[in-house]
């Protein structure tokens, strides 16, 4: 009987709890985490490119080059994390016409490490789009 005396003991219980259960709750607050960003670069890249197409849609002359440098420099101040990038899909130029942007984002992947351990998490960077039109306005001269 002295034998088995140790499997009614409790000592050590903690430590076995927390070793299994420590891993799990790191791994769902660095999701938590990574969702965030996700979540925010999106929102920065729509306001990005919303912001740019305002410039251009107000300027007189390069109203595509003008969009572009603002959403690029919105894009990089607003989340300096990711790589920015500024496509002009319609240049505007012409009274009435549209002008739109598409400002994109490659997001760092802080979990992507664990996909061997994980099937199914994302192994490579998280890409995020934000597109904005508006009519280019002006004046007759």
């Amino acid at each position: 009987m002295r034998r088995f005396r140790f499997l009614r003991s409790r000592r050590g219980a903690e430590f076995v709890e927390a070793a299994v259960t420590i891993p799990i709750v790191v791994l769902v607050m660095l999701a938590i985490v990574q969702f965030g960003m996700v979540v925010y670069a999106s929102q920065m890249a729509s306001e990005a490119a919303r912001h740019g197409v305002r410039w251009g849609a107000v300027a007189q002359a390069n109203q595509a080059g003008i969009a572009a440098s603002q959403a690029a420099g919105f894009a990089s101040s607003a989340f300096s994390m990711g790589s920015p990038r500024v496509s002009v899909l319609a240049p505007g130029g012409v009274l009435g016409s549209n002008i739109k942007l598409r400002v994109s984002y490659e997001v760092p992947n802080f979990i992507g490490g664990l996909a061997g351990l994980f099937p199914g998490l994302p192994s490579g960077p998280f890409q995020v789009i934000g597109e904005a039109t508006m009519r280019q306005e002006g004046w007759l001269q």
